[in-house]
């Protein structure tokens, strides 16, 4: 079993569990996933690198525009952009990708595949069917009210076979492979992952081209079929009578094995009153006290004064948050409190409900500085390779060199540090993009090439180099230094 659990892990790119992948990226989670792809060393080690991602997540046109944007060759942009569509969270927004291509040919290849593609099917995350109902205790002087949950949920008490959805992603992932060994692979992984039914057996047999995988694939997927007592249709996917009989015989030194799909269970549990809007944070009972304490102090700017105290030492949740926020006065007030509690919030990610609170002109506002700090977050946690520079002190290096007038003066400190202390070639890239002029660049990058950790990536410091002189200067030196 611990086998099996592995290489589910292994081969999630490739089989059918896209339910479980079909939410949508967050910028912040997205952006390092980017940042990843463009560090890559090679244009076609970038396009192995998205279409991993677009194997393992559902993602938006706008986030497939963007990984495009990071490829330097024409046909690797069409065919990531082909490869990412059947992925694809809005798929009507798939003709926006047309300006990404400057050759008529890709764009009439895209044009012509979207022509010969049906949209692709989004798959809805599957919802557990739960009943609740609830039973207040009797609250006692000195005691902490509770509330009786009994809840009864309908589960499954076996494996649950392959939904509709699911596996036509899967069975059109596997109908994409070139060669029949491709196709053979894939549909055995989709029977690694899943339970199928036989008529989803038969499906998957179809697709393949020879006699020989059919039947293969046939005694292959029987393990892990869910129905196998209608296992005898899959039969009917094979031609030769010979094959038949081979998977008959297969059959009769077999069990088959039945499961119960659902049964409804009641459980019955005891938990305190103290959660808002589902959320564990700051207890009921603290927070009515923090919220008084609030209210009591005597002005509006001692309110916020007050109120952010409280939120350093407490967790809070977002309804807290809006319900704070209501009780200033000066809406300046509620939006500066409305953006200190957003990091130290529990469940920033309903954040959201606090827009309630503000008018409506600074909806928009508080949007874009929750972007702008998921942003922050996503840059101060991308990989940027093997280096002895932290992220706090490449960062400082960056402010360092951006606060100084002077190229020459730019260059001699980023020399200085990386005599101090190796660097990745990441790093090195992004120093060199806070320089205006290309011999600048070049001069740096010959400069860090012996000071950095992960030389084999450094092609992500060539392509950023703007003329090709200077991009074929840097090939000639490396070429010497690794003579």
């Amino acid at each position: 079993m611990k086998k099996i659990i592995t290489f589910l892990f292994l081969i999630a790119p490739f089989f059918g569990l896209f339910a479980q992948n079909s939410s949508p990226l967050s910028e912040a989670e997205f952006e390092v996933h980017r940042a990843q792809i463009v560090g890559e060393s090679y244009d076609s080690k970038r396009l192995i690198k998205a279409k991993e991602l677009s194997d393992a997540q559902y993602l938006q046109v706008g986030q497939i525009e963007a990984i495009i944007k990071g490829f330097s060759l024409e046909s690797n942009k069409l065919e990531y952009a082909q490869y990412a569509y059947s992925t694809t969270l809005d798929a009507e927004n798939y003709p926006n990708l047309m300006d990404l291509f400057r050759l008529s040919t890709s764009k009439e290849g895209l044009k012509s595949f979207l022509a010969k593609r049906e949209m692709p099917i989004v798959p809805k995350v599957a919802e557990k069917e739960v009943f609740e109902s609830t039973e207040p205790t009797i609250e006692r002087e000195g005691e902490t009210k509770t509330e009786a949950i009994t809840t009864t949920v309908k589960v499954t008490t076996g494996p649950s076979p392959m939904d509709d959805q699911s596996f036509a992603a899967a069975k059109r992932s596997a109908s994409e492979a070139s060669f029949e060994s491709s196709k053979v692979r894939r549909v055995k992984q989709i029977s690694d992952a899943n339970y199928l039914l036989s008529g989803q057996v038969k499906e998957l047999l179809e697709l393949l081209s020879f006699e020989s995988s059919k039947l293969d694939y046939a005694q292959y997927a029987y393990e892990k079929t869910y129905d196998q007592a209608n296992y005898a249709i899959v039969k009917e996917g094979l031609k030769h009578s010979k094959s038949k009989e081979t998977l008959t015989n297969f059959l009769k030194d077999k069990p088959v094995q039945e499961y119960e799909v659902e049964k409804e269970v009641t459980q019955t549990a005891i938990r305190p009153n103290n959660t808002i809007a589902g959320t564990m944070a700051m207890s009921y009972g603290d927070f009515v006290n923090a919220k008084q304490t609030i209210v009591s102090q005597t002005s509006d700017a001692k309110k916020l004064e007050k109120a952010k105290a409280i939120t350093d030492e407490n967790t809070v949740s977002t309804e807290q948050v809006k319900v704070i926020v209501g009780i200033f006065l000066f809406e300046e007030n509620r939006m500066e409190y409305a953006k200190y509690a957003y990091p130290k919030t529990s469940d920033p990610a309903n954040y959201t409900l606090v827009k309630e609170a503000l008018e409506e002109g600074n909806h928009k506002l508080l949007e874009d500085y929750i972007q702008n700090i998921n942003k922050q977050a996503a840059e101060n946690t991308l990989a940027t390779g093997p280096s002895e520079l932290s992220s706090d002190d490449f960062k400082a290096l960056k402010q360092q060199l951006k606060g100084l007038a002077l190229e020459s003066h730019r260059l001699e400190r980023a020399k200085t540090i990386v005599d101090r202390s190796k660097v990745s070639a990441m790093q090195v890239k992004q120093i060199n993009d806070l320089f205006d002029l290309e011999e600048t660049r070049l001069n740096f990058a010959q400069y860090a090439y012996a000071k950095t950790l992960n030389t084999e990536a450094y092609e992500i410091v060539r392509e950023a180099l703007s003329e090709r002189t200077s991009k074929y200067t840097l090939d000639r030196f490396i070429k010497e230094k690794t003579k």
